[in-house]
């Protein structure tokens, strides 16, 4: 990334930061002597998630990398955190480990972009996306499978685990239960590069492995979540 590219951090409640990042977000999370995170960005992104955990961490070791699925813009920063914090763990949904090893890939294809590159606003994303590492080796050796309804401690901070098929076939939205905060992953987002809408929306239907599913998920969660602050994937806090 530029030198100049700059993330926006905010603080959701004490020990739980929300960061916006250039094309898509992660969570930090301190307590108990620990940081951890949801996500870690795009390969490219590595240099601005290691200065999050900077300026929020303040040099804590990482336990845990919580994921929400295995697109290799939420998974491009494990490997190389993993080589700075050895001793931390991987965790998603059990269905979705195949993805985040890449024994399969549900990701996004250049025939689902196709179409649409004539549109600049996605010729402006797919260039991003390259620049940024999208089409690297991102796979990770040996994530951890967590099951539907689990409640794990991420630093400190009960977290509860609710699998939500759609987008990827094990997406994974972390309930942050002492906050009122959902880290929504890309089941709910809050815009995107190749969207003219702000506010929570469904990513364009070429991104989701199973559309009609992620639509109506979206839908749910959207209503579910009515009182709750949202962490996306993509887009900024949202709070109401």
């Amino acid at each position: 990334m530029p030198a100049h590219v700059a993330v926006t951090i905010d603080l959701v409640a004490p020990g739980i930061h929300f960061v916006e990042g250039p094309a898509s977000n992660w969570v930090v999370l301190t307590g108990d002597g620990t940081a951890s995170l949801i996500d870690a960005g795009y390969p490219g992104d590595i240099d601005l998630v290691r200065g999050s955990l900077r300026q929020v961490a303040d040099g804590l070791p990482l336990s845990t990398i919580a994921v929400t699925h295995g697109h290799s813009d939420h998974t491009g920063g494990i490997r190389e955190l993993l080589g700075d914090h050895p001793g931390a763990r991987v965790v998603s949904s059990e269905a979705e480990l195949p993805n985040i090893r890449r024994d399969v890939t549900h990701q996004v294809t250049a025939g689902a972009i196709l179409p649409h590159l004539v549109k600049p606003r996605f010729a402006r994303w797919l260039r991003h996306a390259i620049r940024a590492g999208g089409l690297t080796d991102v796979a990770v050796a040996d994530p951890v499978g967590l099951a539907d309804g689990q409640e794990l401690d991420l630093s400190g901070h009960p977290v509860r685990v609710r699998v939500t098929p759609g987008h990827t076939p094990g997406h994974t939205v972390y309930e942050l239960l002492d906050a009122g905060a959902v880290a929504t992953g890309d089941a709910l987002v809050t815009g995107h590069a190749v969207s003219t809408v702000r506010g929570p929306q469904s990513l364009h239907p070429m991104f989701h492995h199973d559309r009609p599913a992620a639509l109506a998920l979206f839908h749910e969660l959207d209503r579910e979540w009515s009182g709750r602050t949202l962490l996306p994937g993509h887009g900024p806090i949202l709070r109401r």
